[in-house]
């Protein structure tokens, strides 16, 4: 599930090493499906993805919402996520 969520399943039997920079960025944001925590602190999550990959992103974000989960995110880059709070600084 954590692999898929981000189109990394055909990937799996590759070690991390032989993954170009995007599929690493995949690959660690990947392990937030996995964790319990309901509040997701994020840097940037988007650096390093292509449009397809942040629309993958957007799915995992917005089903860690739909838990009752809290994403706050530092991006220059819009989250495609609905209903948001944002705070543009000058």
């Amino acid at each position: 599930m954590a692999l898929a969520c981000l189109g990394l399943t055909d990937l799996s039997d590759l070690p991390a090493r032989m993954l170009s920079a995007g599929q690493k960025r995949r690959l660690a944001l990947s392990r937030l499906a996995w964790t319990a925590a309901p509040l997701w602190l994020l840097d940037e999550p988007t650096l390093g993805l292509d449009t397809a990959s942040i629309a993958r992103f957007g799915t995992l974000l917005a089903a860690h919402r739909d838990r009752g989960g809290i994403v706050i995110a530092a991006t220059h880059i819009p989250l495609p996520l609905a209903d948001v709070a944002e705070l543009r600084l000058a």
